[in-house]
């Protein structure tokens, strides 16, 4: 996957690049190609193409569930709520596991 960079005139990378090249060249050093070649390409990795889908996928989800907040709240109230300690604690090394 290719995708390409454009550097605006508002981007403060492009006026560092612009302003290091200027330097560059103006104490004797050797002369610098323009810094904002217009066909430069940047290539991601299958990983992070990955990742930014997830990014996106994620970013689009509620970060609360109000349902289901709502429904934990009403069983602690109604005194239904029950925590299954055997349950979490499978849930957590699964969780832990997944990282190895």
């Amino acid at each position: 996957m290719t995708n390409e960079i454009k550097l605006g005139l508002g981007n403060p990378m492009l006026s560092a690049m612009k302003s290091s090249a200027k330097s560059a060249t103006s104490n004797g050093s050797a002369e610098r190609t323009n810094a904002t070649d217009q066909n430069d390409r940047v290539s991601m990795t299958e990983d992070a193409s990955r990742l930014k889908r997830i990014e996106e996928q994620l970013s689009a989800m509620p970060d609360i569930d109000h349902d289901k907040v709502a429904e934990i709240k009403k069983a602690i109230a109604d005194g239904t709520f029950s925590l299954d300690p055997k349950a979490i604690a499978d849930k957590l090394i699964g969780f832990e596991s997944s990282f190895k």
